[in-house]
């Protein structure tokens, strides 16, 4: 910066110890220097900031500004595309222009990632854990974007591999019990995850979360297997255990004529609509 009131203005920011006013003021630098060479670090540090304030709603408007000056800031792409989707998630209603975001954003992530390039001053083990962690939050904003097509099995593919790098992932968990057990004919793997989201909305003190699962994932089991024999079982086991248990489907045996299985019991869009206890990765 040749102009030494614009880093006069930048240095002072940086400063501020409490973190609303160190957003702020990052922020009412990069509107006054929006040509800045710092401004793209200026937004960044503010994101950072809001994220530190626990204001979530400033922290994607953040991301999203960067996105304005740097379209290919992967960084700010996976906050967006994760706080996105917990709203959607808590909505009672669909919202089309932020599904439309985490779908276009989710997408473009998870082609650039691989081309992303460490960053200087970051350590290997830093990035490695950094890029995982996008994976992880691109592949589940794909699943979810899938889940709103109707697309089941693109649907199981991107939520399957978000939940290999996180098997706590409630909302992944949820979507892909959703996405297994309409696909026809369903994947009684999705049981397992139903009985994992609902162990964990539990866990987190959710029990409207938790309800909804049970109330979803006993009907199809019902449906399938006949009764409910052999579902608390599950439950349990989900409790303790948070991988899949190896030939998991198998172990249940399907009814003679699951009619109540050959159609969608309700638009996967309806069933998409559910609490996430879960904080937002950073």
């Amino acid at each position: 910066m040749k102009d030494h009131a614009e880093y006069e203005a930048y240095a002072a920011a940086v400063k501020i110890a409490d973190a609303t006013e160190r957003a702020q003021a990052l922020e009412a630098f990069a509107q006054k220097y929006p040509r800045s060479v710092a401004v793209g670090q200026a937004l960044t540090e503010a994101m950072a900031a809001w994220q530190e304030a626990g204001n979530r709603d400033q922290v994607a408007d953040a991301a999203r500004r960067l996105l304005v000056s740097q379209p290919a800031n992967i960084r700010a792409m996976a906050v967006v595309v994760s706080l996105d989707r917990t709203k959607v998630e808590q909505m009672d209603h669909t919202d089309a222009g932020l599904l439309n975001e985490i779908c276009q954003l989710s997408n473009t992530g998870l082609s650039q990632l691989p081309l992303w390039q460490m960053p200087e001053g970051m350590s290997e083990a830093q990035f490695t854990g950094l890029k995982n962690g996008m994976s992880v939050i691109f592949n589940a904003g794909a699943g979810t974007c899938a889940l709103s097509q109707n697309d089941l099995a693109k649907a199981r593919e991107t939520l399957g591999r978000a939940i290999a790098g996180d098997a706590n992932d409630l909302q992944s968990l949820w979507q892909l019990s959703i996405a297994d057990l309409e696909s026809r004919p369903a994947d009684a793997d999705g049981f397992w995850y139903c009985a994992r989201a609902i162990a964990l909305a539990q866990r987190a003190q959710n029990e409207a979360a938790a309800q909804t699962a049970i109330d979803f994932c006993t009907k199809e089991y019902t449906a399938y297997h006949g009764s409910l024999d052999g579902w608390n079982p599950i439950i349990v086991a989900a409790r303790s255990q948070d991988a899949l248990p190896e030939g998991f489907s198998k172990l249940i045996s399907r009814a003679a004529n699951p009619k109540a299985m050959d159609t969608p019991t309700e638009p996967v869009q309806n069933l998409m609509q559910q609490s996430e206890p879960a904080a937002p990765k950073p």
